[in-house]
């Protein structure tokens, strides 16, 4: 009886460390959200998928991705057009499907003494860094589907 005691002692300690160890709370997602004029669609992808098509659009427009975690279902762009940078979220919806943001941005001016997130503004309507969201948004839709509520 004791033997059992401990070895079910030992199961759940290291059932416990296994599940310690399982989860992890960083993110390589921006501690910032989107801009409010970002784009949004529901895709019929899950966020990996979706993340993974994305950067197979963005190389095949020629613009080059600077990050991409497939984990935590987030991508950024190089900087194209001057100062144009894209950054998409894929968040979870219903199971097999990815409410996705894509926010484009652009950088006016360089100050060392400000964070590069405090220098961005949101594309105008009919800028580069704005059609290529845009575009991207559209192929997104095109290849995996997308969802109307």
């Amino acid at each position: 009886m004791r033997n059992k005691r401990a070895l079910q002692f030992r199961i759940s300690h290291f059932a416990f460390a296994l599940v310690v160890a399982a989860c992890n709370p960083a993110t390589t997602r921006p501690s910032f959200a989107p801009v409010p004029e970002a784009l949004h669609a529901v895709i019929n992808a899950p966020p990996a998928k979706v993340t993974q098509a994305a950067q197979e659009l963005l190389r095949a427009d020629t613009i080059g991705v600077h990050f991409m975690s497939v984990r935590d279902a987030f991508l950024e762009t190089d900087e194209f057009a001057g100062t144009y940078r894209l950054r998409l979220w894929a968040d979870p919806d219903v199971p097999g499907k990815a409410r996705v943001t894509i926010e484009a941005v652009f950088r006016p001016a360089a100050d060392p003494s400000r964070t590069a997130r405090d220098l961005e503004r949101a594309s105008s309507p009919g800028s580069p860094g704005q059609l290529r969201a845009e575009r991207l948004l559209a192929a997104l839709k095109d290849k995996l589907g997308v969802t109307t509520y």
